[in-house]
């Protein structure tokens, strides 16, 4: 692998840092140069969080360019949408999790969030590779509301669109949350892992699309 950019977008609470630092920790281990960088914006009261990774050799700068992303991993739907439009190349892959957290002038009726429908139509208009999925819903039902980060990085493994091994990941899990937390998390990473596999199987099977909607059972 000579570069492998990666962009992580959600809103403030979510754990973008955190899901930065585990695939930036774990490429270190691996032998690869990191570098990454945050831009904020009011995230505290859940505002725009935009993270850059990028993992190769020679990696000199922190901030992924425009249109040079591989993978854009949206933790919130419209976030998604913004950062591909932004930072996407054309064939890159997006994996976005499809429960919005409605900002402020959609819950006062000021303004209108575009459905789901919508989004993904726009999406598909920068990219024919994307996976989306409830992943909100995937870790409230087990029992784990605020693992949203842990679980796409256990889609992206499964997906196998990481250069990283399943034990260094683990292991870095442990390393960052600490023994308890980390086991707290490792059912939700070891389901999303077997969705990550199960849609990296079905798309290689019809040498398309990675599909649009899929089940989280």
């Amino acid at each position: 692998m000579r570069e492998l950019n990666i962009i992580i977008a959600g809103v403030g609470g979510q754990g973008n840092v955190l899901l930065e630092q585990l695939i930036g920790i774990s490429a270190m281990k691996e032998g690869y140069e990191v570098r990454g960088a945050d831009t904020f914006g009011a995230s505290q009261r859940g505002g725009s969080v935009v993270s850059h990774l990028r993992l190769g050799e020679g990696v000199d700068f922190c901030m992924v360019p425009d249109k040079t992303a591989d993978i854009v991993v949206g933790l919130e739907p419209v976030e998604a949408l913004r950062a591909s439009r932004e930072f996407l190349r054309g064939d890159g892959l997006v994996v976005y999790n499809t429960s919005p957290i409605l900002p402020v002038p959609v819950k006062t009726g000021a303004a209108k969030y575009p459905s789901i429908k919508v989004i993904t139509a726009l999406m598909r208009t920068l990219t024919r590779n994307m996976l989306f999925l409830d992943v909100t819903t995937f870790c409230k039902e087990k029992g784990s509301p605020r693992s949203i980060n842990i679980a796409m990085l256990g889609i992206l493994m499964g997906l196998k669109v990481l250069p990283l091994s399943l034990d260094v990941v683990k292991q870095t899990m442990f390393d960052l949350l600490g023994e308890k937390l980390a086991e707290a998390n490792t059912k939700i990473f070891d389901g999303a892992f077997l969705i990550g596999q199960r849609e990296a199987k079905a798309f290689d099977e019809s040498d398309g699309d990675f599909r649009e909607a899929v089940s989280l059972n």
